[in-house]
This record gives C-alpha cells, sequence and structure tokens, in this order.
C-alpha cells in the first residue's frame, strides 16, 4: 500500500463524514419545492425557521431561501413525530416574526420548549448562518481583507 491510498481513504472518509448542512448550503433554488406547494406544518416550520434565526427583516430574502432549504431537506426531522407541536409552536409566535431577540420558554409546554432549542442549535449549527452570524463572507467566497482576523471585532 502506497501513500497515495491512505490519502484517498482519508478523503473518502472526509466525504461521508460532511454533515447535512453542507448539502442545504450547496442545494440550487431550482430543485426545492415553491413557497405554494408546502403544507400547513411545512409552512409553521419555515416561520419558526425565520423567527428564530439570525436574519433581520433587510435579509428576508436571504432568510426565506434559506428557510425553504431548511425545510425541504431537514423539515422531515421536525415534522415527522411534532408536527402538532411545530404548528402551536408557531401560532403562538407574531405573524411575520423574524430574529427574535428573546423568546419566554416558561410560557411554552414542555414539548414547544424542546422543539425551540433543537431547532435553535440546529439552526446555529449550519455553516450558513454560522458566518452570517460572525458577519464572514459566503462559504467559498474568499475575505476582502487578508488581514481581518488581525482586527478588534466591530
Amino acid at each position: 500500500m502506497n501513500g497515495n491510498d491512505l490519502d484517498r481513504r482519508e478523503f473518502v472518509q472526509l466525504m461521508v463524514a460532511l454533515s447535512a448542512g453542507f448539502a442545504i448550503g450547496c442545494e440550487s433554488n431550482e430543485s426545492r419545492p415553491g413557497a405554494g406547494s408546502l403544507s400547513p406544518a411545512e409552512e409553521s416550520l419555515l416561520a419558526l425557521v425565520l423567527a428564530l434565526g439570525p436574519w433581520p427583516e433587510s435579509d428576508r430574502a436571504k432568510a426565506e431561501d434559506f428557510a425553504g432549504r431548511f425545510v425541504a431537506y431537514a423539515g422531515g426531522l421536525y415534522l415527522s413525530e411534532s408536527t402538532n407541536v411545530v404548528q402551536s409552536l408557531a401560532n403562538r409566535l407574531p405573524a411575520d416574526a423574524m430574529a427574535l431577540t428573546e423568546l419566554d420558554l416558561k410560557d411554552l409546554t414542555a414539548e414547544e420548549r424542546e422543539l425551540t432549542i433543537q431547532l435553535t442549535q440546529q439552526l446555529y449549527s449550519f455553516i450558513e448562518v454560522r458566518f452570517y452570524v460572525a458577519n464572514e463572507p459566503p462559504w467559498g467566497e474568499c475575505l476582502g481583507d487578508r488581514t481581518r482576523y488581525t482586527l478588534a471585532p466591530s
């Protein structure tokens, strides 16, 4: 066995280990369903993603694009067992809520509280969201300033 075989194995292991978050971030808009074809449960999950995500109203288009991809590819994780919980939690939030700064968890049921925490952890684990929160350029785009990491946060 030569050194190249080991490198190929490591590369294959890396490719297998990539999270679904990378696939969601790179998926094109052409393959996901449009907003008009969503079920009421999917619409509720979409509203939760918009409310719990970091995007302000000024970035609504970017937020809706991400939320649509999230619902299309990861929505089954939340809708398979807890459709009623997703819908009841979405009904508790203000209409068209975006980037909520606070949410009182003590007013929620145990299932709603658990779903809120899980969904928030899931959202902020995606590379696309972490880069947005850190004010970094999108995944795969180079930084404009090479000394950015040496400067104090703004």
